[in-house]
């Protein structure tokens, strides 16, 4: 069961800071992450141009063994030259991509037309990243088993038997789950893992989360899925895309650089409040 982390893009004066985005992914690979997922949501991936997605991909790809490499775009040529790019890497060992989004009444086929040419441009898996309460659209397992080429998904989804409904249909993908309060739920059922933002800031928590579930002891399992909630309730009110850089220097001990607007970085007073607001869970997370 893996544990893949939506890697954070950190940025000074509304530039990448490459050399901070290695060294953060080398220090959370160090703790338990077994993948790193490069400019999904986590990592403002839409908000990207398509030099920098390719230069957050090199710096990835010099850090880390495994990377998925989301290349999502409303342009299709801008998709389809970011899976040819990451074909130069060994580390890329698949490809995702949201579905359209924007425009409302996209049709089933249409979107699985998206999805074949990509298949089409890229020697490597492509996977589906379906976020519905992103994306404004579900792209679910019937519809991804009709597209015919995925070999995998990441489903951001609240519903555990949504994200399972993909490995009933197609046995053969690699399904996870990418909320971070289903965590233990995915672990539980047998997933091939998580995409989980809190590998950000607790990636050492979720490796013995998993520890917990492969030796049964879903009491001590569950105690830390709550714990890793409480972090996440108290964040969301300040906007979660702006919160996880903080959490990062709370946890791990290190400025995780701050995102760039139209995601703001968070105001100091902010940034004090969510501190003071996840000191009991971050009691409850230490080993």
């Amino acid at each position: 069961m893996d544990i893949i982390a939506p890697v954070v893009t950190p940025f000074r004066n509304g530039r990448l800071d490459l050399d901070l985005y290695a060294e953060h992914i080398r220090n959370i690979t160090a703790k338990g992450v077994d993948a790193i997922f490069v400019a999904g949501t986590t990592g403002l991936g839409p908000a990207l141009s398509v030099e920098e997605r390719k230069a957050l991909l090199e710096a990835a790809a010099s850090a880390a063994r495994r990377v998925i490499f989301q290349v999502g775009s409303l342009v299709l040529d801008q998709a389809l030259a970011l899976a040819k790019y990451a074909e130069r890497f060994d580390a890329v060992e698949a490809i995702a991509s949201v579905p359209p989004y924007y425009f409302p009444r996209l049709s089933e086929r249409q979107i699985a037309k998206y999805f074949r040419d990509l298949c089409a441009a890229t020697t490597r898996p492509v996977y589906l990243y379906n976020y519905p309460a992103a994306v404004g659209r579900d792209v679910d397992a019937k519809a991804a088993r009709e597209i015919g080429c995925l070999k995998g998904v990441k489903d951001t989804n609240d519903s555990i038997a949504h994200t399972l409904a993909y490995k009933r249909l197609m046995p053969h993908m690699r399904v996870y789950n990418g909320s971070d309060s289903l965590v233990l739920a995915s672990f539980s059922v047998g997933l091939d893992g998580v995409v989980a933002s809190s590998a950000n800031y607790v990636p050492e928590v979720l490796a013995r989360l998993r520890e917990y579930v492969a030796r049964g002891d879903l009491e001590r399992a569950r105690s830390l899925q709550f714990a890793i909630d409480e972090v996440l309730e108290a964040a969301r009110p300040l906007g979660y895309s702006s919160a996880v850089y903080e959490l990062v220097e709370i946890f791990q001990g290190y400025d995780a650089g701050e995102p760039r607007p139209p995601i703001y970085p968070l105001d100091p007073e902010e940034r004090a409040w969510l501190r003071a607001a996840v000191a009991q869970a971050r009691s409850k997370l230490a080993p």
